[in-house]
């Protein structure tokens, strides 16, 4: 079970997710999230995956959509905290080399100028 909360700071949205990113029924929870944000004009995200304790391929992949979409829009995803699981399991796929990955949220914040 996944659970995705978001807050804005300033012009960038933070989504903080918890639980497994897997898939099942709660797929898509996340890049519904991502598109309702992008709707509204956002288009810079900070994903905090300090919560996430575990991920599949299907989770993986979601991550691959949401950035693809937010791409599309000339935005940009950075993930912030990951657990030392999840750090491995996204240098494993190499996904650290489409996705900017930052020790902490304020990092990651800073990365975009704030």
């Amino acid at each position: 079970m996944i659970t995705v909360s978001d807050r804005l700071d300033g012009s960038i949205g933070i989504l903080n997710i918890c639980g497994k990113l897997s898939g099942g029924e709660n797929y898509s929870v996340l890049s519904n999230k991502i598109v309702e944000l992008l709707s509204k004009g956002y288009i810079l995200f900070v994903l905090n995956l300090s919560e996430v304790n575990s991920a599949d391929s299907t989770g993986i992949g979601e991550l691959i959509v949401c950035l693809k979409r937010v791409k599309e829009k000339g935005g940009e995803i950075k993930i912030a905290a990951p657990s030392q699981k999840i750090d491995n399991l996204l240098h494993i796929t190499n996904l650290e080399k489409i996705f900017e990955i930052h020790p902490s949220e304020r990092s990651a914040l800073r990365s975009f100028g704030h």
